[in-house]
This record gives structure tokens, sequence and C-alpha cells, in this order.
């Protein structure tokens, strides 16, 4: 069946991206190895994570050519972020795309160093902001403590949180607001790790709790903060995108395979218009998403052509969409497959579980909605 991302004007070089990285990923991960993946199989996530992070090379994706990254606009990586949420992929970009968002406009002369590791480290990058806060805001956090070279401090909800990971933690030391830098591996015996429950089981989530740790602390603009969350909600949005463009797929093809009455069942009036319904919401979140992109492209800490707040809305707006989208698709697709729906076997448990777990990082849709409206109001105010 045909892609259905195909029918999106792409310059070449950017149709060349996306199907080097879904070509590259469907080597590392199939759907027979995601349709056998325990729930439980913590140790075996890590190890798939990791090995998609090398396979991949993508960590570095924003990092400047002169570090050694690949020095792409926010928009190649919403593509990657995309084909990686359409195959379901157990790896986690939005930690490294976010500590270098943040680095990128930091102060000190170890800034450099540390973008270095982001391009050539083997290990995942994850920046430790707490995954259920809606606001973006740095203000409504309680960063981590740093003392002389230590960071103390505790994080909530981290998505994408390995056990042996590099951590950007938003940190403070005094009234300076900035980022500890640490390698949580090589400071085992002072950072702690927790795992929660949630739904999205290849996705990892847990709390982190840092006591002393050694850390590099990097100075860094209040600003800088939310559009790192503004650019994590971006990815993140792309990857539920991508998920419901694979959801939307598989419902196409199966409708067309299974036949009553010696029709297709997706040529049923009830059932056609549920597909085209989801493939409606899916277009609006994908539009959003990559205007969001794009408008995050043309923001900068150095020089910004417009107020913060639009490319705010914008994101804002992708996240919504985003989570309505793959919420519908989801939900579709195990009602089209009818008793399968309901079994292991069948995929479309996992685009339900990825919604319930990514609706809720970063701010669900309906939070979104409250902020969008607020910050509506407050302009027409």
């Amino acid at each position: 069946m045909k892609n259905i991302a195909a029918g999106y004007r792409e310059s070449n070089e950017r149709r060349e991206f996306r199907a080097s990285t879904s070509g590259m990923l469907a080597r590392l991960w199939r759907n027979e190895v995601l349709r056998d993946f325990p729930d439980c199989a913590a140790g075996e996530l890590a190890e798939l994570n990791a090995q998609i992070h090398r396979g991949l090379a993508v960590s570095g994706i924003l990092v400047a050519e002169e570090h050694g990254g690949l020095g792409a606009t926010r928009e190649y990586a919403t593509v990657a972020a995309e084909e990686l949420g359409a195959g379901l992929a157990p790896y986690d970009l939005i930690g490294g795309c976010m500590t270098t968002q943040v680095l990128a406009a930091a102060q000190g002369p170890e800034r450099d160093d540390w973008l270095r590791r982001i391009a050539d480290e083997p290990r995942p990058f994850v920046f430790a902001w707490p995954g259920k806060n809606a606001s973006w805001s740095i203000r409504d956090l309680r960063p981590a403590l740093v003392r002389g070279q230590t960071v103390s401090g505790r994080v909530e909800y981290v998505p994408g949180l390995p056990a042996d990971a590099l951590l950007a933690v938003p940190a403070s030391r005094g009234e300076q607001l900035g980022v500890a830098l640490l390698d949580g591996a090589a400071a085992a015996d002072e950072v702690s790790l927790t795992g929660v429950p949630r739904a999205d089981t290849l996705r990892a989530v847990g709390h982190l709790a840092i006591e002393g740790a050694e850390c590099t602390f990097l100075p860094v603009p209040e600003r800088a903060f939310t559009e790192a969350l503004m650019l994590g909600a971006i990815l993140l949005s792309a990857e539920m995108v991508g998920a419901a463009r694979s959801c939307i797929e598989c419902m196409v093809e199966y409708g067309l395979l299974r036949r009553q009455f010696g029709q297709p069942i997706v040529t049923f009036q009830a059932l056609k218009h549920d597909v085209v319904d989801a493939a409606v919401d899916f277009e609006r979140a994908r539009a959003s998403v990559y205007r969001a992109a794009r408008r995050a492209d043309a923001t900068s800490i150095d020089g910004f052509d417009g107020d913060l707040g639009e490319a705010l809305m914008f994101a804002r707006i992708a996240k919504a969409s985003a989570g309505t989208a793959l919420r519908s698709a989801a939900k579709q697709s195990i009602q089209l497959h009818g008793g399968t729906g309901f079994t292991w076997e069948n995929l479309s448990h996992r685009y339900l579980k990825k919604w319930v777990t990514g609706n809720e990082l970063f701010g669900s849709a309906d939070a979104q909605r409250r902020l969008i409206y607020a910050q509506a109001q407050s302009k027409v105010g």
C-alpha cells in the first residue's frame, strides 16, 4: 500500500532523509519484533534504545557541524521523530534535541565539549524535565541545587530515562539559573532512578533523584528552557502523528483485505466515515506539527523576528492536535479490526498505549487547549 506520507510536497533532500531514516529503522526494529516484545522487558528495552541510538545516529541532529553534529533544522528533527513514531520505535530522540537547544544558549567554556558529546556519545541524553508539566516555564519548577561542583535535586516523571543516560538537569546556583550536566552511570551512587508504571511500555519513564553528584554547571537564560520544552513538545507531537499515520495505513490495508457480503469492509459507509474522520484529524495534526517546527526554526535566543508567544501557541496547537489524532486513529483501529483488534497479536493496542502516555507528557491535549485559550484571552485583553 502507498504510504500516505508520500502525498506531501517535500524537497528531494528531505524526502531522502525521511526514506533513509525509515529504512534504517525498519532494519533495526520490525513489526514482528514489536508484536512479540513483552511489556515487562525493561532490560531489553534499554538495549534496543541503545541499538537504535547507534544505528540511526540522529542524536546530534541539531548539533552544529563544527561540533560533530548534523547541523540540521528543527523541521528535519521533526521528520526523524515522525518516522520513529510511525515505527513505534523504543527510542527517545527528544532528550538529546532538548539538551542541544538549551546548550546552544548556555555560557561557559565546557559548553562545546558537551555539545560534542551529544553528537558522539553511544548513550542517549535525557533532559530532566517533569513530564507532566504543561506550562513549559522554569518558574513553575523547583530546580535542582548546585553547590560547588555537585548537584542535588529530584525530578518526577522524566520521559526517556534509561539507567546509564547522560543527564541535563535544570538547576540553580545561588540566583543564577542554568543546567547541570552529569554522567548518570559514573555517578551511580549519587543518582537514583525509579521506574514508574505507564501505558506505553516502549517509552522509559522514571523519577530521578540526585544527591551530591559531581556535575558541570552552565548558566542558561530563562527563555532557553521554554524554547527547549516547546521543541520537545513538537517532537513528541511528531511521534504521535507518525503513529497515527501508521495506524490509519493499517486500518485501510486491513479494511481492503477483509470482505463481507462480497465487499471490502472499508467501503461500508459507517466504517468509511470513521476512517475518514481519523484521516482528517491526522492531516490537521500533521500540518500543525510542521507549522510549529518551521516557526521554531525562526526562533532563536539571539534574535527573534516576533513575539515568542506565537511560536508557543503553534507548539501548543500541535500538541493538542496530535493527541486528538492518535486517539482517534487508535480507537477506530481497534473497532475496525473487530475481535482481533483486542488481541495482543494486533498492534492496535500499542498505538492506543502510545497515546495514553504521550498525551500526558508536556501537558495533555485538554491542558494545552486551556493554555491556548488563556493565551488568546490575554491578547484580547
